[in-house]
């Protein structure tokens, strides 16, 4: 990903910012960075914390013209959404344990191979 520039107050008419929520995974920025030719910028900005309080951040935005930084905003939310799913699914965690499952059977048997080898050792001394 390009790297982010630090907002210097040029002239930024008919240019708008596309505010990245913290946490967004970084697989989502680069497509939103290479599909929608925007530019990563770095920025102040207040952001809410607790209890209706703000402070003062730099915050990651991704600025261009207002019809490309509408449609890269909605992309981004469903790529959020694609990627929620896929985690609700869980499919990758199955197939984590399948794999555990499967190696914990080979690591079984080395185990066992290994204490047969320590009790052959033991006796033929």
């Amino acid at each position: 990903m390009a790297e982010a520039e630090i907002d210097d107050r040029e002239d930024l008419t008919g240019l708008y910012d596309l505010a990245i929520p913290i946490g967004m995974p970084l697989s989502v920025i680069q497509d939103l960075v290479d599909k929608f030719e925007l530019d990563p910028v770095r920025r102040n900005a207040k952001v809410g914390i607790l209890d209706g309080e703000t402070e003062e951040r730099e915050i990651l935005v991704l600025r261009g013209d207002l019809d490309t930084v509408k449609a890269a905003e909605k992309y981004m939310f469903e790529a959020l959404d694609r990627r929620i799913s896929r985690w609700e699914k869980n499919d990758r965690s199955d197939r984590y344990r399948e794999m555990y499952d499967k190696n914990a059977e080979k690591r079984m048997h080395m185990v066992k191979e290994r204490i047969e080898e320590r009790k052959d050792e033991e006796i033929s001394f």
